[in-house]
């Protein structure tokens, strides 16, 4: 049998040690303030598997859900918005005249341990030949690009860095690394009227909850896959749709909402328990998250 070089043997554990420390960060604000004690054990026992499965470690004992945000002038921001070459404008607050920035300095500290400082250039090392892929809504393209912006400063070639819209994909590629950093716009995860990337502001939205593969075909291969679907749900009902959009035997039915985000989200699993190879595959499932809204003068 091959042994395995050393230095390969580093780059997978700085990718998963550091891309688990990044997806704790995430999650660890809205889980701190919705979930009750006993999900939050849940929680540490997931994480903690995970831990012991792919040979990492951080202090025993240490409670990634029990801190406070702390201010960091010092090492915080972790990029300016400004210096980001592929800053989308829907999302660059500073450009369009924002003023308060201190919200950049705020990070979380656990009482008892440290997260290390995110390193891009050892994450971009983790991803070589690799694809993350956000899967979701606007929040999770809010992922993408920030996820983008802290790694591509530590590119300074503009030859060796692509930023590409292709249909429902946006992506960026690190080319010395082979690294493919992608947005899938899907809001409801499966089909919808509003799956369009550019034009999907349809208020008598209509979901087909039983129908993914259109979108899933062209993810599932992916390394990493991060999913967020919560915010465009945010209605009393939604219009469910058995058949297709252009068929005239078609059934639309209103469906109170938790219960077609369970069906979604069934469709989902169902999906990923089957086409998604979980040796290859690392997957994760950002659920509610503080939204954002757009406001202008008039």
């Amino acid at each position: 049998m091959a042994k395995k070089h050393p230095v390969e043997d580093y780059r997978k554990w700085v990718f998963k040690s550091r891309f688990y420390v990044l997806i704790a960060v995430v999650t660890v604000v809205v889980i701190v303030a919705v979930c009750p004690a006993r999900e939050r054990e849940q929680w540490l026992e997931i994480l903690a598997d995970n831990r012991h499965e792919e040979g990492l470690s951080w202090p025993e004992g240490c409670d990634l859900f029990d801190g406070k945000w702390v201010y960091d002038n010092q090492s915080h921001p972790l990029y300016k918005e400004k210096s980001c070459s592929f800053m989308a404008l829907d999302f660059a607050c500073e450009s369009y005249g924002r003023k308060d920035l201190k919200y950049q300095n705020w990070r979380w500290q656990p009482h008892h341990c440290d997260l290390p400082r995110f390193n891009a250039t050892e994450m971009l090392e983790g991803l070589r030949g690799r694809r993350l892929v956000f899967v979701g809504d606007s929040l999770n393209k809010n992922q993408f690009i920030s996820m983008v912006c802290l790694v591509e400063s530590v590119i300074p070639d503009p030859t060796l860095k692509t930023f590409y819209y292709h249909g429902s994909f946006v992506t960026f590629k690190a080319l010395e690394y082979n690294a493919a950093i992608e947005f899938y716009w899907a809001p409801f995860l499966v089909e919808s009227n509003n799956d369009n990337p550019f034009y999907h502001h349809s208020i008598d939205r209509i979901v087909r909850v039983k129908s993914i593969e259109k979108h899933a075909r062209l993810w599932t291969d992916a390394d990493i896959l991060v999913f967020h679907s919560f915010l465009w749900w945010r209605l009393p009902k939604m219009k469910l749709l058995w058949g297709s959009f252009n068929s005239s035997d078609a059934i639309y039915k209103e469906v109170e909402v938790p219960r077609s985000y369970e069906m979604a989200l069934q469709t989902w699993s169902d999906w990923l328990e089957i086409h998604v190879n979980r040796t290859k595959t690392k997957l994760y499932f950002m659920s509610m998250s503080p939204t954002h809204e757009t406001y202008s003068k008039l």
